[in-house]
């Protein structure tokens, strides 16, 4: 009776090695799709999105969602817009989404006639600059807004306006640098 066999059936040193280097590759392969769409990265200039993004902080972009599905209202997105022949690159929230309506009266955001509440804007706006009348969304535009409400050049300004969804670069989705301010954006 043969209880136990000494000799193993293959070769484990060639199986050993052979798993070993599939791995690393897949590993290789997913860190390449994981950088190439979700990994794209921009810098934040100015005060515009200040407490949620700050200047000089650096973002990650997802760059890969938005072709899945329609942005969201309040999602953080980078766009980019033409400036005197050169692609300037913004970063906002979107509050106004295809199809709405958007006024800004006595500092009030109203989307669709409805009072927005509990949004991330707690002061009044001073300047609802295009907003102070109705403005109707294409089927193809987002309205957005800064988190410094009162600092924000946005979709209220004359240079700005509505963005359509071909400028939308993606979604920010974590502050990568600097070390101590590494978090997701929401």
């Amino acid at each position: 009776m043969r209880f136990y066999n000494a000799m193993p059936d293959e070769n484990i040193l060639v199986d050993k090695i052979f798993k070993w280097i599939v791995d690393i590759l897949v590993v290789i392969v997913l860190a390449i799709f994981f950088i190439m769409f979700f990994c794209e990265q921009t810098k934040v200039v100015g005060n515009s999105m200040n407490m949620s993004l700050m200047n000089n902080d650096t973002v990650l972009i997802d760059s890969l969602s938005y072709k899945l599905h329609s942005p969201a209202r309040y999602d953080v997105i980078v766009f980019s817009k033409d400036n005197n022949g050169k692609d300037t690159e913004y970063i906002k929230r979107i509050i106004g989404l295809p199809g709405d309506s958007v006024l800004i009266s006595d500092g009030i955001i109203y989307i669709n006639g409805k009072e927005q509440k509990g949004i991330k804007f707690d002061e009044r706006i001073v300047n609802p600059g295009l907003a102070k009348e109705t403005i109707k969304l294409e089927y193809n535009e987002y309205f957005v807004i800064g988190d410094n409400i009162n600092n924000s050049e946005d979709s209220r300004s004359n240079t700005l306006s509505n963005v359509k969804i071909d400028e939308i670069k993606g979604k920010v989705w974590l502050v990568g640098w600097p070390f101590a301010r590494i978090r997701l954006v929401k």
